[in-house]
């Protein structure tokens, strides 16, 4: 199995992130802000071991593609993941450090769902994971300090 579960023990049994990124500081950055508010996680480096995750998963509620990554990029993982009837509807955030005008419509064309540009602000990055899965995120008010103290941790994500 070229994928593994996050970087710390599972939180529980509920919805998983899928947070698929080839620069290991900005995937253990996103891991520990998502386990910090208890949504625990399975990281894939690539975006072929993210395909295999999805394919031989069926706890992933939510996918954060880095858009920048060797051999296959974001883009074209998005529209591969797509392509999939099971994987259709799976919310999707796009995360990307290019700063080009268009890139959010390119990001939304490729399939998906919402976009969060880098640096990551953790606020922004939960608030986006709460309106596509209300049940996990509806809580995360409530953590008042705890999700500012996760933001101030990962800021640099």
């Amino acid at each position: 199995m070229a994928f593994r579960e996050g970087f710390g023990e599972p939180v529980d049994t509920g919805p998983k992130a899928l947070v698929v990124d080839d620069d290991y500081r900005s995937a253990l950055a996103l891991t520990a802000l998502l386990e910090r508010v208890n949504l625990p996680v399975v990281a894939a480096t690539s975006a072929y071991t993210a395909l295999d995750a999805l394919a031989e998963r069926e706890d992933i509620g939510i996918v954060l593609m880095d858009i920048v990554m060797p051999v296959m990029n974001g883009y074209e993982a998005i529209a591969a993941i797509r392509r999939r009837s099971r994987l259709a509807g799976i919310p999707l955030i796009a995360i990307t450090a290019k700063d080009e005008v268009g890139e959010r419509a390119r990001c939304m064309a490729a399939g998906a769902s919402d976009f969060i540009a880098k640096p990551i602000d953790p606020p922004e990055l939960l608030s986006a994971i709460s309106k596509w899965l209300p049940d996990i995120g509806r809580g995360w008010e409530q953590l008042g300090a705890g999700v500012r103290a996760a933001a101030t941790d990962a800021g640099d994500a």
